[in-house]
């Protein structure tokens, strides 16, 4: 075995030359002896010079593929090897091995670059380029492919890895070709990058759109590089986009029209109550210019007593428990009186669910208030009417039957003293006869003129009503009342949370009196009286009550004979029995209702319940 580095130690410029290679290259003779190398074969390989000539390290599995190819001998041109050298973790050679001939023998080469980082360039190059596009390729202006790069599997589905030299022309339709070539006459003559979307461009009848790039890479004139991306879901995205944007753009035209010209009041309000926009409807409703509504919050047009609502409902609607409401409220209008709004509030919201603004719909319906207060006026006084016309046919029953009752007596008994008074000759039975005719006709006397006054109080409903303060007229009484007062050592209690009744005075006047009078009247010997004087509110209507503590009543007993004419229920008492049937024509001719509560020998309670209609006219009726 030589063991020189060169084949002619005689010539100087040789080994001066072999150690200039920047690649490494071992040369064996025809028995497999390794006959030349040069430095940089010991530098790629990282091994000593007699490791390098030891045949044991070429057959061990340190040599790895670089051994196996110097042991085959094969022509090889450009052929990648991954080849294990010591302390690297990865290294690739990009080997050449050639035969070669003397005069006396024929030897063998293998010349070696490490080629590691170029391929770690290039892959990073090539993930990369895959990265950008779905398919990019280099090819000539001709057409022909010199490089393919795919990213992933497309929807443009060709054998690109076969087409590589080859037309792509080849794999185009007619119409295709026409458009690259035009592309292309685009991109030289301009020599900027050019970019079009294309549908279905292999004619395949599929919704696909691609987009294709063409430019020319640095100065090169002959080569053009073109980058194909499916595009299809963006296209479709942006078609969608259009479509909602025009839908939006239609939503707004409509909504603009309506807010414009609708016959309702619309405004949108910020949640702090500032009005962002309103039509001119609700101008005209409120009566501001738009200068002036817009330098008011909303809160200031509210009504006082509706304001507390308002605000609880807006609160609401800002901690989403609602996201609408409608609701009926009053407005102060420009000229300074209130009118009444019928207004449903929506609220509109951004993306992230908070809320944008406020939306109100707002209809004046102070007319319709009006009206509907007229007819609710209309209806009570239909229904006072109503129970005034059952109370007066119930009174003229009752009326009936005390004619038939309390006049028939006295009458009868008359007609028998005027018959009999011929035949009685002594002065002295006639004087008597007399004496019973003067009592029969003085009862009918009376009873004509107590049903005289009652039918006077039934047909004088037009007794006007005035606002009645009730406490100073107890007082009045219980002074007019002053000796049974002081005689029984009586006591006045009053408790008014009405203080006034919109009444007839007289005859309220004439209702407390009997029911104090009474109350003075049916005392317990043993006991002082205390009478008490109470008024409020119970479902719409004033309730007047009237308690003692006297002997009471016994309703089971005397219940239905209460307030009968001249039922006299207690013996011993100064009482004709007309007073409490005389307060209960007034109050029902007005309508209203007396109850009373009573037990023995504990007091009785008399309930007025005071309709409080407006006071029915003749006309009205």
């Amino acid at each position: 075995m030589v063991q020189s580095k060169t084949f002619n130690p005689a010539n100087p410029w040789w080994g001066a030359i072999a150690a200039a290679f920047e690649d490494g290259y071992i040369v064996t003779n025809q028995a497999g002896q390794i006959v030349a190398f040069n430095p940089s074969a010991l530098e790629i390989l990282r091994i000593s010079e007699s490791q390098l000539l030891d045949p044991a390290w070429w057959e061990s599995t340190s040599a790895g593929a670089l051994g196996r190819l110097l042991q085959e001998r094969k022509e090889l041109a450009d052929h990648k090897i991954r080849q294990d050298v010591p302390h690297k973790k990865d290294c690739w050679l990009r080997v050449t091995g050639k035969t070669l001939h003397t005069q006396t023998e024929t030897g063998y080469m293998l010349s070696f670059r490490d080629v590691t980082n170029y391929l770690e360039i290039n892959r990073s190059l090539n993930t990369i380029i895959s990265s950008l596009d779905d398919i990019i390729l280099e090819m000539t202006v001709e057409g022909i492919i010199l490089h393919v790069w795919m990213n992933r599997s497309s929807r443009l589905t060709l054998p690109w890895m076969e087409m590589q030299g080859k037309s792509a022309y080849n794999y185009m339709p007619e119409r295709l070709i026409r458009e690259i070539h035009l592309l292309i006459r685009e991109v030289i003559g301009s020599g900027k990058e050019v970019v079009r979307v294309l549908h279905d461009p292999l004619g395949r009848e599929q919704q696909v759109w691609y987009r294709i790039r063409l430019l020319k890479p640095g100065t090169t004139n002959n080569t053009i590089i073109v980058s194909i991306h499916d595009v299809t879901a963006e296209y479709k995205a942006n078609e969608a986009l259009k479509e909602a944007r025009t839908q939006l753009e239609d939503s707004q035209q409509v909504f603009k029209s309506i807010f414009d010209y609708s016959p309702t009041g619309i405004a949108l309000l910020s949640m702090e109550g500032q009005w962002l926009d309103v039509n001119t409807c609700l101008l005209d409703t409120l009566g501001y210019t738009r200068e002036e509504l817009s330098s008011l919050s909303a809160r200031t047009l509210i009504h006082p007593d509706d304001l507390d609502a308002a605000m609880a409902q807006i609160a609401q609607i800002r901690d989403r428990k609602i996201n609408s409401y409608r609701t009926e409220r009053r407005y102060r209008h420009h000229d300074g009186h209130y009118i009444y709004m019928f207004l449903a509030c929506s609220a509109m919201l951004n993306p992230d669910e908070s809320i944008r603004y406020l939306i109100l719909q707002m209809v004046d319906v102070t007319e319709l208030k009006q009206l509907d207060s007229e007819a609710r006026k209309k209806n009570i006084i239909l229904h006072a009417t109503s129970i005034d016309l059952q109370q007066k046919i119930k009174q003229l029953f009752e009326l009936n039957q005390i004619i038939a009752h309390n006049l028939r007596g006295p009458a009868t008994a008359l007609i028998s003293s005027v018959e009999m008074l011929p035949e009685l000759k002594n002065m002295e039975e006639q004087q008597v006869m007399f004496y019973h005719m003067k009592n029969s006709a003085d009862a009918i006397v009376n009873t004509l003129n107590d049903l005289k006054d009652v039918l006077a109080q039934q047909a004088n409903t037009e007794l006007p009503f005035t606002r009645c303060n009730v406490e100073h007229i107890t007082r009045q009484l219980w002074s007019s009342l002053n000796q049974q007062v002081v005689e029984k050592n009586a006591q006045l209690k009053v408790k008014f949370r009405e203080t006034s009744i919109e009444y007839s005075r007289p005859y309220l006047e004439n209702i407390l009196f009997h029911l104090i009078n009474n109350a003075l009247t049916y005392t317990r010997p043993e006991v002082f009286p205390e009478i008490t004087v109470e008024t409020w509110r119970e479902d719409g209507q004033t309730v007047l009550m009237v308690r003692d503590n006297g002997i009471g009543i016994d309703l089971q007993k005397h219940g239905e004979q209460l307030f009968r004419y001249k039922k006299k229920l207690h013996r011993g008492y100064e009482s004709n029995g007309v007073g409490l049937f005389m307060i209960r024509n007034q109050i029902r001719t007005f309508g209203g209702s007396i109850d009373v509560k009573s037990e023995v020998g504990k007091g009785s309670s008399f309930y007025v319940y005071f309709n409080n209609r407006v006071h029915i006219s003749k006309d009205d009726e």
